[in-house]
C-alpha cells in the first residue's frame, strides 16, 4: 500500500513527557535561529514548496500565529543554512489537548530539496527543547496518517497517536500496517 492509498485522516500524537529528549546535533553548515520581523512570508515560502497537500495561502501565518505576535520570536524556530538562508521551520507553540492547554509542536516542515539530510530530527529536538524551557512539561502535535516520514520520526521521538474516533483509529490502523511493511517498529 502507497502512502497516496492511505486514508488522510488528521490525528493528534503526544509526547507526556520532556525531560528525556533524544539529542539530535545539527550537520555542520546548518543553525537554528528564532523568529524575526519579516519572517511571516519566509514561513509561508517554506510551506507552500513543502505542503502538496494543504492550502497554504498568504492569510494562514496570520490566522496561525498573530494571536499572539511577542511570543512569535520566543517559539518559532528556522532552520538555516550556513549562509542564513531559512530551509526549515517549526513552533514551539501553545496548543488545547484534551481540554488542557500544554505544549504544541505546530507546523514543522522543511524545503523539499532539502528533505533527506536528517534534518527535521534536530529541528524536531529544538523545537521540544525549547517549549521544554518556556515551561511546558508535555507536547503534542497534530499530523495526517497519510505523512508516513513524518509519522516514523514522531514515534522515534516518543510520541504516540491518540485517535479518538473510529475514522483516526481506522486511520491509524493501516498507517501502523504500512510502517510495519516497510520495517518500522511500531509499538501497539
Amino acid at each position: 500500500m502507497a502512502a497516496t492509498e492511505l486514508p488522510d485522516v488528521g490525528i493528534d500524537m503526544v509526547r507526556e513527557g520532556l525531560e528525556d529528549l533524544p539529542a539530535f546535533e545539527l550537520p555542520e553548515g546548518y543553525s537554528i535561529r528564532r523568529y524575526r520581523a519579516g519572517d511571516d512570508q519566509t514561513w509561508t515560502d517554506i510551506h507552500l514548496a513543502a505542503e502538496k497537500s494543504i492550502d497554504i495561502t498568504g492569510g494562514l501565518f496570520a490566522k496561525e500565529f498573530e494571536s499572539d505576535p511577542e511570543a512569535l520570536a520566543e517559539r518559532q524556530l528556522f532552520l538555516c543554512e550556513d549562509a542564513g538562508h531559512a530551509i526549515g521551520t517549526a513552533t514551539a507553540w501553545f496548543g488545547d489537548y484534551r481540554d488542557e492547554g500544554i505544549g504544541r509542536v505546530h507546523w514543522l516542515a522543511i524545503l523539499p530539496e532539502q528533505q533527506g539530510r536528517g534534518l527535521s530530527r534536530p529541528l524536531l529536538a529544538a523545537t521540544c527543547a525549547r517549549l521544554r524551557e518556556l515551561g511546558h512539561t508535555r507536547t503534542f502535535l497534530t499530523t495526517s496518517t497519510r505523512r508516513l516520514a513524518a509519522v516514523r520520526l514522531y514515534l522515534r521521538f516518543g510520541f504516540r497517536a491518540d485517535p479518538v474516533n473510529d475514522a483516526q483509529r481506522a486511520g491509524w490502523a493501516a498507517a501502523c500496517r504500512r510502517l510495519r511493511e516497510l520495517g518500522v517498529e511500531v509499538p501497539d
